[in-house]
């Protein structure tokens, strides 16, 4: 918990001194090497590095079965990710070195990972609770332990917790206890004896009993004046003794300390290291915002509630003697108090520009994120939606390789699919949700849907079943790509909730007319069902089905994205279920009926597609996989290529050879797509050049035309968008050449 993180340094520094001891366990110098080093790097607050030693002594463990030093090594790391504030790892680790040090004997680092895990459980999650758990083991185990303070921090942090709870009371008890052993602790020992006055002082300010709480707010304070401890200590004394004063109603004083309060935060937040982890340091900053308008805004509550008291002062003082007097000293006081709001104020709004100025500035940096990740995730799709593609047209194979095919196919469609989703995530506020809708054989489509689950049911044992109502008629206009997302989401989710069992995709016609057809689709499993007492939030966002359930996998995403999926389709989700017989997920739809099935067959009946293109082009791309792919789908629409490497040597050839169309890659090495166009352009400026990128368009459209390209298209490619790109291009090129 924050009132505790500087007790990991005490437990931390024991750590080291394990090897030193006499242990039961069998030492290995070249894992405590490691070990010490993974430490020593965390102090000097090299993360990363630490990091990596940690790694590097769980795989040198694991090889050696070694649970004492794999307990080990996993409490480094989630000690690290505590201290960067990734709480989620940092929980994962500290469980991992947990169910690890119970296997050994000794069982040395036990109370120190129950302590982590209940620090973490306090400040990552608010779950106090289970910190109480972790503590009250940790309490327990240090009463055997012969270092007295290995006894004392857990016992003060469960002390602390228990009033956050304010459950003082309880806490009293364990206070009685601290007070005890407070005899046999050094005076050096600072943070401990001021922690535990500070506990003192909140419970007397709890039992109304105000100068004794001063007082122990006051012996506190004597040790808090040396910081090289306890460099937060400060801000916990102010908050803790304004809280008292606030609720005894000595507002100056409460004033007085939250301004005090925010002076010392100040102090700490300038005086912070860095860390190496650049979303850390986002994070810490986002927390001193959060922190200072909490404080601000309680600042201001109490100024408010001083300048109500003040009005009714004065007003009941000018009733009673009725003196001109007393009503100009009641409008001067008024004044006084909005002049002070106003100032107020003017601060706020100067720290509300700073924190807007740091949104752009993060905004900025996703944008740049997202551009970079987009051509990471595209790039390798290109080869596989390319190649089978190819393989798709190649006649020599068999209708298994076909359907092998084909789900290949459609999974990797899907999946890009997905990609450029989530790439818009970073534009949610121009997304279009207008649904796009094409003609589709909803039949064929539901076949190659489950097809592209057939390894995950074999892998457990599920048999996969469509049921189709061939009274539907083909093909009908719906957005294939959301009702793929929708299904696949489903489906996906039957599966990893049933083993051995039966999953069924049904689609039923439920009233049809002349124009629209109203159709149900369903996906029944007959796995392990949904609890009634977690019915109400299985569509929420993070929400993942608890006890039993805890060992599937997956983010919780997935039904909160069929909900609102089905909603932008003008449709609700529904769903019956029972624990231990299986599940029924179900939605409706209007669906417009298709005039013929023209829009849905292959691509030669297209009289535009089956033309074509007699082109010479030159082809820049670095990649071995697109080349392949890209010449495939060149020769397939009639036109010849070259191939290089780099645009240097694009430039090259181009000195030498003339060609129709150039295709561009944008990132390559050497010289990128971006410089080699515009040194072409300084001795060719009629040669059209298409840009190939696998980059958002938006993001680098601009740039392009800049350089001098004159087209653009998506990767991966397919046969259409490349043969209608050159067409268009050596359309435009041949009119203005007559021109």
């Amino acid at each position: 918990m924050k009132e505790s993180t500087f007790y990991i340094f005490i437990f931390i520094f024991s750590l080291t001194s394990f090897s030193q001891e006499k242990s039961s366990f069998e030492r290995i110098d070249s894992l405590e090497v490691i070990l010490r080093t993974s430490e020593e790097l965390r102090r000097d607050n090299d993360m990363y590095q630490s990091l990596e030693y940690a790694f590097k002594a769980v795989n040198y463990a694991q090889e050696l079965q070694n649970d004492h030093y794999l307990s080990h090594a996993y409490m480094i790391m989630g000690t690290v990710q505590y201290e960067i504030i990734d709480y989620e790892n940092a929980t994962k680790n500290f469980l991992k070195s947990l169910e690890h040090t119970e296997k050994t004997k000794d069982k040395i680092l036990l109370p120190y990972i129950l302590h982590s895990l209940a620090n973490v459980y306090y400040d990552g999650n608010n779950d106090y609770e289970s910190a109480l758990k972790y503590y009250e083991r940790a309490v327990k185990l240090g009463k055997n332990n012969p270092h007295v303070t290995q006894y004392q921090i857990p016992l003060h942090n469960l002390i602390w917790t228990y009033m956050d709870l304010d459950r003082f009371d309880e806490a009293s008890i364990y206070l009685k206890e601290a007070d005890s052993i407070d005899s046999t602790i050094s005076d050096s020992v600072q943070i401990d004896r001021s922690t535990l006055y500070l506990l003192r002082a909140r419970d007397y300010a709890h039992k109304g009993e105000i100068k004794r709480a001063e007082e122990n707010f006051e012996k506190s304070f004597e040790y808090l004046k040396d910081e090289t401890y306890w460099p937060k200590g400060k801000s916990y004394f102010y908050r803790y003794r304004s809280q008292m004063y606030e609720d005894f109603g000595y507002y100056p004083k409460a004033i007085a300390d939250l301004k005090q309060l925010n002076k010392n935060d100040r102090k700490i937040f300038k005086n912070a290291r860095s860390k190496s982890d650049e979303t850390t340091k986002i994070r810490f900053k986002v927390d001193q915002y959060e922190e200072e308008l909490e404080i601000a805004k309680r600042e201001k509550a109490l100024l408010l509630d001083i300048d109500k008291n003040n009005k009714i002062i004065i007003f009941i003082s000018s009733t009673a003697l009725l003196l001109l007097a007393g009503m100009v000293f009641f409008y001067y006081r008024g004044y006084q108090s909005k002049k002070k709001i106003s100032e107020i104020l003017k601060i706020k709004n100067a720290e509300l520009y700073e924190a807007k100025s740091q949104a752009e500035q993060l905004s900025k940096i996703k944008s740049q994120f997202i551009s970079t990740i987009s051509h990471e995730l595209r790039t390798p799709l290109y080869g596989v939606v390319g190649i089978s593609s190819i393989l798709l047209e190649n006649d020599a194979k068999s209708e298994k390789d076909k359907n092998l095919l084909n789900s290949l196919k459609f999974s990797a469609d899907y999946l890009l699919d997905l990609v450029n989703k989530v790439l818009k995530v970073s534009k949610i506020d121009s997304e279009e949700k207008e649904l796009i809708k094409t003609p589709t054989d909803i039949f064929s489509l539901s076949q190659n849907i489950l097809q592209s689950f057939d390894y995950q049911a074999q892998k457990k044992e599920n048999k996969l079943i469509l049921e189709h109502n061939h009274s539907i008629p083909k093909p009908v206009n719906i957005d294939a790509l959301r009702i793929s997302e929708v299904l696949i989401n489903l489906i996906g989710n039957a599966i990893k909730f049933t083993d051995k069992g039966k999953i069924w995709l049904r689609i039923k016609l439920l009233a049809i007319d002349s124009e629209t057809v109203r159709i149900r689709y369903e996906v029944e499993d007959t796995g392990m069902g949904v609890p009634e007492d977690q019915k109400d939030y299985i569509f929420e966002e993070f929400s993942q089905i608890g006890s039993v359930y805890d060992n599937k996998q997956g983010t919780g995403l997935g039904l909160s994205i069929v909900r609102n999926l089905v909603q932008v389709m003008d449709s609700q989700i529904h769903f019956k279920s029972k624990k231990g017989v299986g599940s029924l997920f179900y939605f409706d739809l209007d669906v417009e009926i298709a005039d013929s099935l023209n829009d849905i067959e292959n691509d030669s009946q297209n009289p535009e597609n089956t033309n074509s293109i007699s082109a010479k082009i030159l082809v820049a791309e670095d990649n071995k996989v697109n080349q392949l792919v890209t010449k495939n789908l060149l020769k397939n629409i009639g036109c010849s290529c070259t191939i290089v490497e780099n645009g240097f040597e694009a430039v090259q050839i181009l000195k030498n050879d003339t060609f129709d169309l150039i295709l561009m890659d944008i990132n390559m090495p050497v010289l990128d797509g971006m410089q080699a166009t515009l040194k072409i352009r300084k001795f060719d400026t009629t040669t059209p050049i298409v840009a190939l990128t696998a980059s958002e368009l938006s993001e680098v459209a601009d740039e392009c035309k800049n350089a001098g390209m004159n087209d653009l298209i998506n990767k991966p490619l397919n046969k259409n968008d490349l043969r209608n790109a050159i067409h268009r291009n050596l359309v435009v090129n041949n009119s203005e050449t007559k021109d």
